[in-house]
This record gives structure tokens, sequence and C-alpha cells, in this order.
């Protein structure tokens, strides 16, 4: 039986409409199943959330038929599984950079520390490889996290050891939920030995500190969780509180409840180590051997890092690809998270199917403030029209 509908409250979201729309738009040219969550670094706000494939909401209003919800649950690309925050996967070479801090910031090495990227390394009865074949020589972490050297960080990673990687991932939002006013929201897992025991019966390993060190094992991140630490990078430090309701209003406007700006914490990290991993980031998107060359813009330096890494069990095995990082560089005014999921059995990389995606968001965000810079200087005045122009001030 279906009862007339009542007047409820009206919630003011975050989101920015034009950015989901790119989101969605990107995802649905790009991806057959991803996601895309596109965070302001300056106050933690979400402004654009998508998951791919999507369903029309308007199925369910007044109600949907049994028949097209049957259709929705057994569709095996799971339309209505909510990617962006419900779902998580291993953050590959994206977990890089929470490595890297924990390395600089523990003192295990400095910025000129030197280590070998060998195609491959012994640890106990396993050989650990290079994503590349060859010895690409001595690196120091920014040209590491630049080529993204899997066994620099296997070396780095050990020497590190666990507990320091673990608690900046925690740090950084890992293994915790976001805490969006959403259900179902997943946790992730940032390994522990408790966890190790609990499911492998043993405390971790050095192979599996090696695992941790780029993002694989037993690791798992949402995508929301990702631009959620991407937005601390970007801001030098400060975790807000993510946000997706600002209010929720009666029908008469009244406020009903309001979500104040809240700053969690700031992390206690060295500019040094804060300036080592933003030039990393730089140079993954802009620099000749970079993994990410794909996310590059004309108009505006983005900062990011790739990831691709093993996810599902071994006879369905597929590949989480990832982009994740902010911009502009210098002043950043977004922080993001792209992941692709591969098809089974496919190879695919984050450089080479997530970096785009980011690309076509933000090659229409500039192309558009870029429009409005002209459009504001063609009309202002000629006695003014020798004042500077502040790029920043146009969205």
């Amino acid at each position: 039986m279906v009862k007339p509908a009542v007047p409820g409250n009206n919630i003011v979201t975050t989101l920015d409409l034009q950015l989901q729309q790119l989101a969605e738009k990107a995802l649905a040219a790009r991806a057959k199943r991803g996601a895309i969550v596109i965070v302001d670094p300056t106050d933690g706000d979400i402004l654009a959330m998508a998951s791919w494939p999507a369903y029309d909401p308007n199925l369910f209003v007044p109600s949907i038929s049994a028949e097209k919800f049957k259709q929705l649950q057994d569709d095996p690309d799971i339309p209505l599984l909510a990617r962006a925050f419900r779902s998580s996967y291993p953050p590959g070479s994206t977990f890089k950079v929470a490595v890297g801090i924990a390395a600089l910031e523990t003192g295990t090495v400095h910025s000129d520390d030197l280590y070998q990227c060998v195609p491959g390394i012994q640890i106990g009865n396993l050989t650990f490889h290079n994503w590349k074949k060859g010895d690409q020589g001595a690196m120091n972490l920014v040209q590491a996290l630049t080529e993204s050297c899997d066994t620099w960080f296997y070396q780095v990673g050990i020497k590190t050891g666990a507990e320091p990687i673990i608690d900046w991932a925690l740090k950084l939002g890992f293994g915790a939920k976001c805490g969006i006013p959403l259900r179902s929201e997943a946790e992730g897992r940032v390994p522990n030995d408790d966890y190790m025991k609990a499911t492998h019966g043993r405390k971790i390993l050095n192979g599996d500190i090696a695992n941790l060190s780029i993002g694989q094992g037993d690791m798992q991140v949402t995508p929301l969780q990702m631009a959620q630490a991407m937005a601390i990078i970007a801001n030098g430090g400060k975790f807000y509180q993510t946000r997706l309701v600002r209010q929720v209003q009666s029908v008469d406007q009244q406020i009903v409840t309001a979500y104040e700006l809240r700053e969690k914490r700031t992390l206690d990290v060295s500019e040094a180590t804060m300036d080592d991993v933003r030039q990393g980031m730089i140079d993954v998107v802009n620099g000749p051997n970079g993994t990410g060359h794909e996310a590059q813009l004309d108009s505006v330096e983005v900062a990011g890092k790739t990831g691709t890494a093993q996810w599902g069990p071994k006879n369905k095995e597929r590949t989480a690809a990832w982009f994740a990082g902010f911009l502009p560089a210098d002043q950043p005014r977004y922080a993001f998270s792209a992941v692709y999921e591969g098809e089974v059995g496919s190879k695919v990389h984050g450089g080479t199917v997530a970096a785009p995606m980011i690309a076509d968001i933000f090659k229409e965000i500039y192309k558009q403030s870029a429009s409005a810079n002209r459009s504001r200087r063609e009309s202002t005045p000629q006695v003014r029209r020798a004042q500077p122009v502040d790029e920043d001030a146009s969205d």
C-alpha cells in the first residue's frame, strides 16, 4: 500500500553541482565500474562523490516494482553499490606517499639518502620485484615517488618498520570511517599485529611490511578516505572533519541541524617532509620520468600519485587502478581520488585509466575559469586594466 507523501526536511549538501556532473560524466565515458571523490582541502567539504555504474533514483518514486528492483540487484556490475564510500580497495602505490612521510618523519631516511632501484630483492624465501625490469639506479625519495619504484619502498619500508607506517596511515585517516551521515560507510583496513594474528595466525613479518609499503596485501581504503588523505597532504597537515551535509532545514527554511566546520587535528609533520612529498607528486605528473603524465593540464600544475593493485580472490583477481592528488600544486583548491575497477584478468594501470578521468574534469573547470578571467578583464574599464588579476578568484 502506497501512502501519500509527507513533506520532509531539506538537506543542504556541500556538493558542487558542476563537479558532480563532470565526475559522473568522466566515469561514464571511461570506466565500466569505479568512483571519483573530490574534497576541498581548505575545509574538508566533499565537492563531488560519484560511483559508477549508477542507477536512476526516480525508479524508487513512489515505489519501485519488484521486477525492476530484482534487475538492479542481479546486475553483475552492482549499480546499487555506492563505491565511493562503501567499497574498499588496496591502494597500491598511492600509499607510498604515507610510507614516504613515515620514513622521513622517523629519520629512517633523509631527503638526500639514496637507495638502489633494483629489479628485485629477496625477502625470506620470496623475491619481491619492481614493476620495471632492469636496474633503475640510485634514487632519493622524490625520485622514487616520481618513478614509483617498488624495490626502493620495500627497502625503506622494512627499515622504517611496520609501526610508524601504520601510525602515519591512521593519522591520515585510513582505517577509520570518515563520518559522513550515510549508512554502510566502509572503514577500510590498516593491518596491524592483532589483525595479522587473528587472520593469518602470525604477527607482521618483513614480507608483509614490503607488501604494505606498496599498498598491497591486507591494506584496504575507500575512495573517500583516499581523497580525505590527499586533502590533508595538500593543506600541509590539517585534518578537517570531512563534511557532506551543511544543514538540515525544515520546509519553512528553519535550521533543524547544522554541521559546523571542524578541524579534528593538525598533524605534527615537518615542512621539509611535506615539501619532499609534494615535489615527488608534482614530478609524477609533470616530470620526465613520472607515471601520471595523462593528468597533465596546460593551465594548472597537478600533483598526484598513480597506483595499481591486485584485488579480489585469486580465481577472480582484478586490478584497482588509482590516481589521487590535488591541484593547483602551489595553492590547492581541490583534492581528489579516482579508482577504476579492471575486468578479471585484464591489466590496467592507474596512470593510463584513472589519471585521464581527473584530467577530463579539471580541463573543463580550468577552461571555464580561464574564460571567466578573460571576461572579467574585458569588462574592466581601461583605466584599471593594468592592475594584476587574481587568477584564484574565479570558480
